[in-house]
């Protein structure tokens, strides 16, 4: 993303802006959804990488014209109206429609069966469920190796659209295999596996999702928390669905039943995949507008760097001050080079050659050379198998550092899922930190250093709220025999009202993202976040230790109004500023890839959250399902231990991790907010403007040294 808008460019440099804009390529495949600035001010002809700033400028969606005069409701729609306006209607719909029913509806009548398929079906106790239930989550977490696979390897033209055409075939085998195995305990850890696969299927189409709509959100980044709130609207209403599905399924001892209606709906996104209703455009396409873009970039930063310099220079000689270095940049202007130690050639765009090579030709009088002499290059594209496999060389090139860790996370999370089958508690114990540290230590070695805190915050994010299903789920719908006088919650509460509670609770965290919390400050949103999940754990305990009994207050009721309500509003308020920070700095032409280790690491997190969980109750406070009544008489300090003590943890860590501006900012790679730099150096320019008016790159005299005092 360029680090730079006109709203920081004094007027005297917008002749060159033109010119830089005119020597770069014709982009041929401009996207017909947006036209370009309607004068130089407001935009650089041929880039199209736009800021809030230059969105105003563009017009609304071609489709959403003609849709609008049919429907002109939807327009006032909230989320959905600004979304249409931006992306047009077609595209809209159908990601509605994917997310709706692949991880909406899908995902969850999946999640919904595993408790009731595992101890009722299957028939295995509360502490084999607590360790395999994290099985399942790890799914998500090797979904970067698939990113890396198609962002290098595009499939028939495709660097997404036939993967994720695959993926939903893969989903539904699996999904179907999962609903026929048999009622016996041997099959527990089939199941198991099979869930880990069909979740792993559907992950690469959200994560393949994600990486296409980050492409629309750069362009269009004043509707980005619409198309995401969009997006997880309906997520929450295909959750109700499934849950209205499952719970009284699993009431019935017919769980598998709903496994069944699952499979059957992987088939309606292949059409979707099969049409191209996402509109995705040709492998080769989009990377000769990630060149062209990048091109327009380097140019124009190389002739900025330029005439500030310079002007610098000029205004200190006239003051009669030494001229300062152009090592040493001006302070409140944007920095294109990282800090010390933070080398992001590989995923930036920009090379920090680039601006070395610029401060060497100012320091040492090299009359300005010229930006010609860097010609444009055509992305470098393999084909083979007769044009149905392509290869992205400059991908891999530029982005090896991710295929490096990718490949590292894809390793732990095997090993990881392994041992847990597999291995003893001990094992489990060593291959848990083993694999935290070398994840959390390769991120910061590979991943530019904004995107590798962001990493790092979510995977800890999901770490340190400890999982308790193997506790909590059967606690809730344990029957007389095993917990006297306890909730004896059904499935169909439990997973349909409990479900339809969060998830309408959820919908109002979106709403409440869009229109209030997208203005706040990163670490606000998550202390808000964490005190309240951290308040809402309280009730786990309260209903535990049975007090609300004591004060006459039904479980139901309980339930209903803590973690029902709370946990879903808060993982939203979570989840979305990260969702939203990563569009703004994952690399172009590499989007799938960023996205994905940030969702298989934070995926991560919460398997390995489970894996604590499973230590805790293995090795410090153990639970007993096969006596009657159960032994839950160490659930209390689990529960405080891992919802209340060490989520507290969370806050710390999100200050040194987070970066310091507002969700809605634009950041630069160092995740510094760019808005602030911009305001401070317009009022610098407008304040040299009566003594001085920059001219073209071409007419600057060459470089003098000052005369030391």
């Amino acid at each position: 993303m360029s680090s730079f808008s006109n709203a920081a460019v004094p007027a005297g440099e917008t002749a060159w802006r033109e010119d830089a804009a005119a020597d770069a390529p014709a982009d041929s495949a401009t996207p017909d959804n947006f036209t370009p600035a309607k004068n130089p001010d407001d935009g650089v002809p041929g880039v199209f990488d736009m800021t809030p700033n230059d969105a105003v400028a563009m017009a609304e969606h071609p489709d959403a014209v003609g849709f609008f005069k049919v429907v002109p409701w939807v327009r006032k729609f909230p989320v959905l109206g600004i979304a249409v306006e931006a992306f047009g209607p077609v595209f809209i719909f159908s990601l509605g429609s994917c997310y709706f029913l692949m991880k909406g509806i899908t995902e969850n009548i999946v999640g919904f069966s595993k408790q009731p398929m595992m101890s009722k079906r299957y028939g295995i106790d509360a502490v084999r469920y607590q360790r395999l239930a994290g099985i399942t989550k790890m799914g998500t977490s090797i979904k970067a190796f698939i990113a890396v696979i198609t962002d290098i390897f595009p499939l028939f033209g495709y660097t997404k659209r036939w993967y994720m055409f695959g993926s939903c075939l893969i989903g539904f085998a699996f999904t179907l295999g999962y609903g026929l195995l048999p009622a016996k305990k041997s099959s527990a850890d089939i199941a198991a596996g099979f869930m880990f696969l069909s979740v792993f299927a559907r992950a690469n189409v959200d994560l393949l999702s994600e990486g296409h709509y980050s492409r629309l959100i750069r362009r269009n980044a004043k509707a980005g928390p619409a198309m995401v709130s969009w997006i997880w609207w309906m997520i929450m209403f295909g959750t109700i669905i499934a849950s209205l599905i499952q719970g009284p399924l699993s009431d019935g001892g017919k769980m598998q039943i709903g496994l069944y209606v699952a499979a059957a709906l992987h088939i309606f996104p292949c059409i979707i995949f099969i049409m191209n209703w996402y509109d995705e455009k040709k492998n080769k396409v989009e990377r000769h507008e990630d060149a062209v873009r990048l091109y327009n970039d380097m140019k124009i930063a190389r002739r900025e760097h330029r005439v500030r310099a310079h002007a610098k220079r000029r205004q200190d000689k006239a003051d009669g001050n030494k001229t300062v270095s152009y090592f040493q940049p001006e302070e409140g202007t944007i920095r294109m080079e990282p800090l010390e130690g933070e080398n992001d050639d590989d995923l930036v765009g920009f090379s920090n050659a680039v601006a070395v090579a610029d401060d060497a030709d100012l320091a040492f009088g090299d009359d300005y050379a010229d930006d010609d002499e860097t010609e444009f290059q055509e992305p470098d594209i393999a084909t083979f198998c007769c044009g149905a496999v392509e290869v992205n060389k400059e991908v891999f090139v530029r982005n090896w550092k991710i295929v490096v860790y990718s490949v590292v996370m894809t390793c732990a999370v095997i090993t990881m899922a392994c041992v847990t089958i597999l291995g003893t508690i001990w094992d489990l114990l060593y291959a848990c930190i083993a694999v935290s540290v070398v994840c959390c230590v390769c991120a910061f070695l590979t991943l530019p250093r904004v995107i590798a805190k962001a990493n790092v915050f979510t995977y800890f994010d999901f770490v340190l709220y400890i999982s308790l299903p193997g506790v909590l789920d059967t606690f809730y719908v344990a029957d007389e025999a095993c917990v006297p006088g306890g909730p004896h919650f059904s499935y169909t509460f439990y997973n349909t009202v409990g479900a339809v509670i969060q998830n309408v609770a959820g919908m109002v965290g979106v709403a409440m993202f869009t229109y209030m919390f997208s203005h706040m400050r990163y670490q606000v949103v998550m202390c808000i976040t964490v005190i309240i999940r951290i308040v809402a754990s309280v009730f786990d305990l309260v209903m535990v230790e049975r007090w609300n009994v004591y004060i006459g207050i039904p479980d139901h009721a309980m339930y209903i109004c803590g973690d029902a309500i709370v946990y879903e509003l808060c993982y939203m308020l979570g989840y979305m500023p990260i969702v939203m920070l990563l569009s703004r700095v994952c690399p172009r032409g590499s989007e799938s890839m960023v996205y994905a280790l940030m969702a298989g690491f934070g995926n991560l997190g919460s398997s390995m959250s489970n894996t604590i969980g499973s230590l805790l109750v293995e090795l410090a406070w153990p639970i007993d399902t096969k006596v009657k009544p159960c032994d839950y008489s160490n659930a209390r300090w689990l529960i405080i231990t891992g919802h209340l003590a060490i989520p507290a943890l969370i806050i710390p860590l999100g200050f040194l991790m987070m970066p310091s501006a507002r969700i809605c900012d634009d950041i630069d790679v160092n995740g510094h907010a760019i808005h602030k730099q911009v305001k401070a150096e317009v009022k610098e320019e407008e304040k040299d403007k009566k003594d001085k008016k920059v001219k073209k790159v071409d007419a600057v005299e060459p470089f003098e040294s000052s005369e030391s005092d």
